[in-house]
């Protein structure tokens, strides 16, 4: 007899398996996220242009 939930016969819930799967996605899409802020830095980091030696200028300074 059906009862009009659109479940086919022998489906069943599974609490375990949803939770598992609901884990596994959520650590693929942490370890993506941080890759991807990583791969950004290092990208940054590479591309900006290295920093000029300035000389400072000390007025304080009695020689």
């Amino acid at each position: 007899m059906p009862d009009g939930t659109g479940r086919h016969r022998g489906e069943h819930r599974d609490p375990v398996g949803n939770t598992l799967t609901a884990l596994w996605l959520a650590g693929h899409l942490a370890v993506a996220t941080l890759l991807g802020v990583d791969v950004h830095q290092q990208l940054d980091a590479h591309l900006m242009p290295a920093p000029r030696s300035v000389p400072t200028s000390d007025s304080d300074s009695t020689s």
